[in-house]
């Protein structure tokens, strides 16, 4: 038997529940776009005159998207307490609790959307299947943006306790880090020139240091002569390099046959100091056009399932998730369990038609 402790402060509703496996014990909420510090004490200390207050055994907390503030609010409670109490701490996607709450599904028919305030007259929004599983990975956009293809919206409605507690065994659904969707008004320092081009042996030196600093299994040396030895004729390999003395800081390879065969991204790999600067999309856009050059009518990935950001970045780009594979990847500590592998897809054949 599993007690859970629930909080969400994503939306102007701050809301805390117990939940007992299925069935929710206590649930209390308190609107005010303002006020989630205020409120979620004030809920904690109702909650607490519940006889399994102290049995609690996990804490479910949604990481959005929401605005940051109140985010920070219900993730910086849930973390703290979760370490006081020594038990897990599970972040779930907010939108997938409204998206999942039995009353919405009880309405659909078809896929739909879920939609939540951002401000600044902008929204939050994901696609889902009918089921409440999750089409498109949450994204920011004016709401005038969005092509709801005709198909219901659930409209700023609020995440379902019952709901958050079922995601935390999802992995779709589990993340580790919050939703912050939108850009930070700090602006990063420009780089200088970037500049893209075809990889070659001279550059490899560059190349598996980058491997080197990302990866807890990087490959080596003949590893990547071994895939330049297929260029151009089955691999596209890309560097980018910036400054006066160029210097590589990034590269990304594709797999890619042709003759109707499938394309795979063999990688994207962004030096940590220049990563959020666009440069992943760019070697991504370099990639899936010499997919589409070469008349592939799809292209795959893997993605290690923490690797929130890149999922979000393939997901911006089209591509949907299509399977798992269970402990895939390994990890920096010799002991520390495998990271699962996320494969995706995306389509291509309207591309080239």
């Amino acid at each position: 038997m599993t007690i859970s402790l629930v909080i969400d402060t994503s939306t102007p509703r701050t809301i805390a529940a117990l939940v007992v496996q299925e069935i929710v014990i206590w649930s209390g909420f308190q609107d005010g776009a303002t006020s989630h510090g205020e409120a979620l004490g004030k809920l904690i200390d109702e909650a607490k005159n519940e006889s399994i207050f102290n049995s609690i055994d996990q804490i479910v907390v949604g990481m959005g998207p929401g605005p940051f503030t109140g985010l920070r609010v219900g993730i910086a409670f849930a973390r703290t307490f979760a370490m006081a109490r020594e038990i897990p701490c599970i972040g779930v996607i907010s939108l997938d609790g409204i998206a999942g709450a039995t009353s919405a599904l009880a309405e659909m028919d078809s896929d739909f959307y879920v939609i939540t305030d951002a401000r600044r007259k902008e929204i939050y929004w994901a696609k889902y299947q009918k089921n409440g599983d999750r089409i498109t990975e949450p994204a920011v956009a004016k709401i005038d943006q969005v092509d709801f293809e005709n198909l219901p919206v659930i409209e700023f409605g609020f995440p379902d306790p019952l709901a958050l507690v079922k995601l935390a065994i999802r992995l779709n659904s589990v993340r580790t880090q919050p939703l912050y969707l939108r850009k930070p008004d700090a602006v990063l320092p420009k780089l200088p020139a970037l500049n893209y081009r075809a990889m070659t042996n001279f550059d490899l030196g560059a190349v598996l240091e980058i491997e080197k600093e990302l990866f807890p299994d990087p490959w080596n040396l003949a590893q990547f002569k071994e895939e330049l030895s297929g260029v151009p004729k089955t691999r596209s390999y890309f560097v980018v390099e910036t400054g006066a003395t160029p210097k590589v800081i990034a590269f990304a390879g594709l797999y890619c046959p042709g003759g109707g065969a499938d394309a795979d991204i063999q990688t994207i790999s962004v030096s940590a100091q220049y990563q959020g600067n666009g440069i992943g999309q760019g070697l991504l856009d370099l990639l899936i056009n010499a997919a589409i050059e070469r008349a592939a009518p799809a292209v795959f990935l893997e993605v290690r399932a923490e690797n929130e950001q890149a999922r979000a970045l393939y997901a911006k780009n089209g591509f949907v998730q299509i399977s798992v594979r269970k402990n895939y990847y390994k990890n920096a500590q010799p002991r520390s369990k495998r990271s699962d592998a996320i494969i995706m897809q995306k389509t291509l054949g309207a591309a080239h038609e």
